[in-house]
């Protein structure tokens, strides 16, 4: 991965995307932080989880489209502005790689498939829902590799629940029924988010009592287990953390955004 713990919380009370601020993987010597949000209409807020490009190109690219999208008088779902946002950030990667011309028998086989997730959050009618897309290298039955874009089913959700992206596995711990992190299972929070994801499972979403209130709570403390296990989990020290940012668009109303400082949620 390259750094970063977004979370994407649907809860009974709206929506709410955590994003951490480090700057990781990237050759850039500054900023030492970076934006990974964006807003691209008045009800849904997007996410950047990834590699960002030589000279923060693609993350640049991101946040222009993201832009661009906010000034449109068309309104899109979500699921097409997700499209839209991984398809321009493929055809950034490719100028950048000078792939626009080089056939797929040309292109080596990448160290790490993964290349980046963009997740966009809003409202479906009155259903909360998420939408990821993932820039990837795949492999096709000839045996070559070409950069292709692509739903992730597995991370895209509606109704309730949680998922993360990124440097994830520690935070995931704190939902599985491993025996991990038992004391922090048994705060109010956490044990409503777990609910909130098997009802989802069981098609329940209208049982939850998961609320934004506790996706706070939940983000802050996926962020400061991440930091204090990192080494036991192989993951690099320094790699998630920063300023929070928390993104909340309520059932009903303006997205509202809160920054947390390291102070904030490390006590």
């Amino acid at each position: 991965m390259y750094g970063t713990l977004i979370g994407i919380f649907l809860t009974s009370t709206g929506i709410m995307i955590g994003a951490d601020t480090v700057l990781w993987g990237s050759g850039a010597p500054h900023p030492s932080r970076i934006e990974k949000t964006c807003m691209p209409s008045q009800r849904t807020v997007a996410a950047f989880e990834g590699w960002y490009g030589e000279r923060l190109s693609l993350h640049q690219q991101f946040q222009a489209v993201c832009k661009t999208l906010s000034r449109s008088r068309k309104p899109l779902s979500v699921d097409a502005q997700a499209d839209l946002l991984i398809r321009k950030l493929l055809d950034r990667y490719r100028e950048q790689q000078g792939l626009l011309a080089t056939p797929a028998a040309a292109s080596p086989a990448p160290e790490n498939p993964h290349i980046a997730f963009v997740a966009v959050a809003g409202f479906d009618g009155a259903t909360p829902m998420a939408a990821v897309r993932e820039l990837r290298w795949e492999k096709n039955r000839k045996g070559l590799w070409s950069v292709k874009t692509a739903p992730v089913g597995k991370l895209s959700f509606d109704g309730c629940g949680v998922r993360f992206l990124g440097d994830e596995r520690v935070a995931a711990l704190l939902l599985d029924t491993s025996g991990h992190f038992e004391r922090d299972k048994q705060r109010p929070e956490v044990s409503r988010a777990i609910e909130a994801n098997r009802l989802r499972a069981e098609d329940h979403c209208f049982l939850s009592a998961f609320s934004l209130d506790d996706a706070k709570v939940l983000y802050k403390l996926a962020v400061r287990a991440t930091i204090d296990h990192a080494e036991t989990f192989q993951m690099e020290n320094g790699a998630v953390g920063g300023q929070l940012h928390l993104l909340t668009i309520p059932s009903d109303g303006p997205i509202e955004k809160i920054v947390l400082d390291p102070e904030q949620y490390l006590e």
